[in-house]
């Protein structure tokens, strides 16, 4: 059986538990869009508080990468196709000058993840879907009941595919899938499987849901904007003008 998966709510009494969804989903969008223009002095100050952020939530460092390391791999190749040339004879060189702008951008997308991890962890789907709604629903031509019920029903399946992906992995290994040498074959032999199963499971959510006279219009919890919300807001900003800092 596959370990459970770290990326999930985790109930707590922390200060970041205790913030309203929209705070948190607004800090999530805000730090996303001014993370792209950041420097080091902004970088340094956001990672400082997205691993007190963590470290809050109870949220552990070893486990959190160990859950994201697929998305690590990405970051190197991606680090690896900024960084890597052809020469005039078409052969590979590393292009020192494309080093630190790589490093940024992947330190960029890491931060964005993490915050994305936070809010997950220490924010029930009810309470995401509650906030969402509230943004889309001064939208035109938007169903905010339909967009909050697609995106609560993507938060909570999220941790039950990796649940998966860890079970088969399990699984694979015990019957040696290490000793095949070709990494094509491993990984289709992974994928197929998954697949399988996230369709089979979608299929009986659906059922579940179908069953039930699941409707998107359904009461929402409560939201509270309270005096910590409002200082979390601010500390938000602050943190954002030090990306105008070298």
């Amino acid at each position: 059986m596959g370990e459970l998966t770290a990326i999930g709510f985790i109930p707590s009494r922390s200060l970041i538990h205790r913030l309203d969804p929209r705070t948190k989903q607004a800090l999530l969008m805000g730090f996303g869009v001014v993370s792209l223009w950041g420097r080091l002095t902004f970088l340094i100050l956001f990672s400082t508080v997205v691993l007190l952020g963590l470290h809050t939530a109870g949220i552990r460092l070893h486990r959190l990468i160990h859950e994201m390391r697929y998305f690590l791999v990405l970051l190197i190749m991606i680090f690896g196709v900024r960084v890597v040339v052809l020469t005039d004879g078409w052969m590979p060189a590393v292009d020192p000058d494309a080093i630190a702008a790589a490093s940024l951008i992947c330190w960029r997308l890491l931060l964005v993840v993490g915050m994305g991890v936070l809010l997950m962890a220490t924010t029930r789907t009810a309470d995401i879907r509650a906030a969402l709604v509230w943004y889309l629903t001064p939208l035109p031509g938007v169903n905010a009941n339909m967009a909050g019920s697609m995106v609560g029903l993507l938060v909570r399946f999220l941790p039950v595919i990796l649940l998966q992906a860890a079970e088969i992995s399990d699984a694979q290994r015990a019957r040696g899938i290490e000793r095949r040498k070709n990494p094509l074959v491993r990984l289709l032999r992974f994928t197929t499987v998954l697949f399988r199963r996230v369709f089979m499971r979608a299929d009986e959510l659906a059922g579940a849901m179908q069953s039930r006279c699941y409707s998107e219009h359904r009461t929402l919890p409560e939201l509270h904007f309270t005096r910590l919300d409002a200082m979390a807001m601010g500390a938000g900003a602050c943190i954002s003008l030090t990306v105008w800092l070298p």
